[in-house]
């Protein structure tokens, strides 16, 4: 017995040593803290589209206001910009697709069908650059992320983004399931705002697991975020399990990493999509966003709602969205779910956030934004956005 309590200790000892060092490595929980929040005191329901470390101030708009704000770091409203008319200065009654700045006393407002408009901070507009796609073949509008990123090189600016109406469908049909879609579409872009040339960037690399395979596992047109300071692409297609991260500090991309993305809810077999299959007749959980994150890229997928409960609902009626049963299944089965990657692989997952609210906005200093307007744990008549910052993650 004299012996038996430091051999129980050591064994407690290696055990524990043990389960600290399985817990390290791609799934490994990574926690989030709260640091503070910016509340803005106005009435309509606003979300961020942009922050410029430069200047500290925020380009946030109103759901469905449509207005356009210069927010301060402080919260304060410095600006409403006066551009929802169709005059000179005006970019349309129907306001813009999204809102990000140029350098620190310019922005770029995305027209919703005429192109891209640039302001100065004083809300006066200096130029209207045409669009930038192949024509209007589909239109999808984000609530809480923006498609197009504004950079300047070598003193000219330029927009890098996902373009989904750079091909046309009638030449690519991806209801033929034809895996050469992969090697033909681009819908990654660099556009010249200054000589108004558009250039078409890889948009499934050959090391992707379906060109390589030659399986057709639908559009799969991916997401594109870009790190200013670090001139960094990332580019995601939404089936699958890799992102793509290229240096960008040249005239063109450059691959220099491909991460193999993992989560315990999401399946490492892709299903193939056949010419009839229905894509919201699949358990697939697809990746639904991206975003740069100080020294990370934030990965976003979703849970998806169970086939037989889809087809429950469709039952009832096809337009199932506007079901209240929608809703409740929606809450019940679709969960979001992050994976976080630094220096070329992944690092650790975040699951929940310690506030309410959905993600919105994340900036170049780590910040993490989460949006607590949209629905809101209590009802109220101003805005919070909850700064949150990771706490711990192991490499």
């Amino acid at each position: 017995m004299k012996f038996f309590a430091p051999l129980l200790c050591l064994i407690l000892l290696f055990s524990c040593s043990e389960d600290r060092k399985a817990s390290v490595g791609p799934e490994t929980i990574v926690e989030v803290e709260l640091v503070d929040s910016l509340v803005v005191n106005e009435l309509n329901t606003l979300v961020i589209d942009d922050y410029s470390p430069e200047n500290g101030y925020y380009l946030i708009k109103g759901t469905k206001s449509r207005k356009l704000y210069l927010v301060d770091d402080k919260g304060t409203i410095i600006k409403e910009y006066d551009i929802l008319h169709d005059g000179p200065n005006g970019l349309g009654s129907r306001g813009a697709m999204g809102y990000r700045f140029l350098e620190k006393n310019r922005w770029v407002a995305q027209g919703l069908l005429d192109g891209y408009h640039i302001y100065n901070l004083q809300g006066e507009k200096e130029k209207t650059v045409p669009h930038n796609a192949v024509g209007l073949y589909g239109l999808t509008i984000y609530t809480m992320r923006t498609t197009f990123h504004p950079y300047v090189n070598d003193g000219i600016p330029y927009i890098v983004g996902e373009e989904p109406n750079s091909y046309n469908p009638a030449e690519y049909d991806p209801k033929k399931a034809d895996p050469s879609f992969y090697d033909h579409v681009r819908t990654v872009y660099n556009y010249n705002l200054e000589t108004e040339e558009n250039t078409l960037l890889e948009t499934f690399p050959e090391a992707w697991g379906p060109r390589q395979e030659r399986r057709f596992v639908g559009a799969s047109l991916p997401f594109v975020a870009y790190h200013k300071e670090k001139k960094e692409l990332a580019v995601l297609p939404i089936r699958g399990d890799q992102l793509f991260v290229y240096d960008f500090s040249g005239e063109n991309p450059i691959l220099k990493d491909t991460v193999t993305l993992v989560h315990r809810f999401r399946p490492k077999e892709i299903p193939t999509f056949g010419p009839n299959d229905d894509p919201y007749l699949s358990d697939y959980p697809q990746f639904t966003d991206l975003r740069m994150l100080g020294d990370y890229i934030l990965v976003e997928f979703r849970t998806k709602i169970p086939t037989e409960v889809i087809r429950e609902l469709r039952a009832k009626s096809e337009d199932i969205y506007n079901l209240p049963e929608f809703g409740v299944a929606l809450k019940q089965y679709s969960k979001p779910y992050y994976l976080l990657v630094k220096d070329g692989k992944q690092v650790g997952v975040l699951d929940l956030f310690p506030v309410h609210g959905a993600l919105n906005f994340t900036d170049q200093d780590g910040i993490l934004y989460v949006n607590d307007n949209i629905s809101p744990e209590v009802e109220r008549d101003y805005n919070v956005f909850y700064r949150l910052r990771i706490k711990e993650a192991q490499n």
